[in-house]
């Protein structure tokens, strides 16, 4: 729960911090790195590779979502079932084709948008608002926490 609080009221002040400021001239390049982090994210979970997922995604503390903070080894349990309950329903991928990437600082980003769950012939599955928290440390970006949404309520920047 205090990382829960911590990263809410981080991402509060920041927030209203950087309201009135411009974007930092280096943000598109973290802007960059950001949207290629998050098309690998999408095309292992898509695959299914919730061991790359984990090596390359997930931040090593686990996980914050609407469900509560899950550890890696709780992750890794329930991906397996998840999993199996999209295929089953004819899931194909997932993806974010617009999202909002708000730099807080050259180490947290935020990113908002209107996910997709796609069919294994193309046509949509679902349609979700996803919002995830990022940070990066010496080993690159990873994903601390993602919040499902109604989908017309995603999170903007003011720049």
């Amino acid at each position: 729960m205090r990382v829960a609080a911590g990263i809410v009221t981080m991402f509060a002040m920041t927030v209203l911090a950087s309201a009135g400021q411009t974007a930092a001239p280096n943000d598109q390049a973290i802007k960059a790195e950001v949207n290629a982090f998050m098309d690998q994210y999408w095309q292992l979970f898509s695959a299914g590779k919730i061991d790359e997922l984990v090596e390359r995604i997930y931040h090593p503390s686990g996980q914050l979502s609407n469900q509560g903070h899950a550890s890696i080894e709780e992750l890794k349990k329930r991906f397996p079932d998840s999993r199996k309950t999209m295929l089953a329903g004819g899931y194909g991928r997932s993806n974010m084709p617009v999202r909002n990437i708000c730099v807080v600082s050259p180490t947290v980003a935020v990113v908002s948008g209107r996910g997709i769950r796609y069919l294994t012939d193309g046509k949509v599955m679902a349609e979700f608002g996803w919002t995830y928290t990022l940070l990066k440390d010496p080993a690159g970006w990873r994903m601390v926490a993602i919040f499902t949404h109604d989908p017309n309520k995603v999170l903007t920047c003011a720049n």
